[in-house]
């Protein structure tokens, strides 16, 4: 592996006919790459000089992950075409690809700001080499939480705008932290594993939970208002005590008739079951036993429970129509979703 020997400060000018003929091509990477917040100090500077050249020793020492750190100090402290092409190197060499790919773009942008012709070519031809190894992570947000207002999300602690949702996005490999938060909602992470080399791989955002466990906001028709109950008047007379044990009965009824149908149908599959493993009433199969015991057994519980069921109705029926005549009154009351049916019987 070459390792840049000089960190590669940008010139603050450049004499004769360099500064003419890199003049427009200085304008146009200065356009894309963010220029240093303050000037280094000449402590910054020697600082930087210092790591720079602690990093080189260490990558020739094949200590790539003790160097990293170095170098991100370093530019840092004092920006260079040469420490950027180095720390991507030395990404590169922890496989950091995603990482080590960006690094060298922006080594190329520097070098070409500087005026560096061949850096910037050898910085370009990495990273295009690197491009088809590199693995990506992909946010997807349902169509739900878009409609959610507010709504951010982070890929590693930082935003990721909503340009970038839905677009696969070069990451390095590893664990990557998804989170999405909106106001009044409960928030929402997930850990993606990004594999390489290549692959892509995704998160996708559900709706958010409305905070505290809310039900959400429905945009629908507004639910009825509740109706009191009115006191009943003595000329209505109400069910009557015969009529409200005829529902009590035929409502027993009702139920021994499901019960009785639902084991009457096991009986029946119980039986056909048996019936595989046994020649008529002969039976030596334990398969074919068991299966007749629980035909058996199942079939008791459906007769017991039609024999109440049809009594329950019967008797339902009986106490209903011999029950004192009343004055009824009823009404009809349509909401969203519902029948409601209101008076005395």
């Amino acid at each position: 592996m070459t390792i840049e020997s000089e960190r590669g400060r940008r010139s603050v000018s450049t004499p004769g006919l360099r500064c003419v003929v890199a003049g427009f091509g200085v304008a146009t990477a200065l356009a894309l790459t963010p220029m240093p917040a303050r000037a280094a100090t000449p402590a910054d500077s020697a600082a930087a000089q210092a790591l720079f050249e602690q990093a080189k020793r260490l990558l020739k020492e094949g200590k790539a992950a003790e160097a990293c750190p170095k170098l991100e100090e370093s530019q840092r402290l004092d920006p260079g075409s040469g420490t950027l092409i180095n720390l991507a190197r030395c990404y590169e060499q922890t496989d950091r690809l995603a990482s080590a790919w960006n690094k060298y773009l922006e080594a190329a942008a520097a070098a070409l700001a500087s005026g560096n012709a061949q850096r910037e070519k050898e910085a370009r031809a990495r990273a295009t080499a690197l491009r088809p190894t590199l693995s990506e992570l992909v946010i997807e947000v349902s169509p739900d939480a878009k409609a959610v207002s507010g709504l951010e999300i982070t890929r590693d602690g930082e935003r990721v705008g909503q340009a970038q949702w839905g677009v696969p996005i070069p990451a390095d490999t590893g664990e990557h932290r998804v989170a999405a938060s909106a106001p009044g909602r409960e928030s929402w992470q997930s850990v993606v594993v990004v594999k390489g080399p290549g692959g892509t791989f995704a998160a996708t955002v559900p709706a958010l939970v409305p905070a505290g466990g809310a039900p959400p906001v429905t945009h629908g028709e507004p639910a009825p208002a509740p109706v009191a109950a009115a006191e009943p008047s003595p000329s209505s007379g109400g069910l009557g005590t015969q009529r409200t044990v005829a529902l009590v009965a035929g409502g027993v009824g009702v139920a021994g008739v499901i019960v009785g149908s639902i084991f009457g149908f096991k009986s029946k599959s119980d039986h056909d079951e048996a019936e595989k493993y046994c020649d008529g009433s002969r039976c030596t199969d334990a398969r074919g036993v068991t299966a007749g015991n629980a035909a058996h057994s199942a079939g008791n519980v459906s007769t017991v429970a039609m024999i109440v069921g049809g009594v329950g109705l019967a008797a339902g029926v009986t106490l209903w129509l011999t029950a004192p005549k009343a004055r009824t009154s009823a009404a009809l009351r349509l909401t969203p979703g519902s029948l409601h049916v209101q008076g005395s019987f």
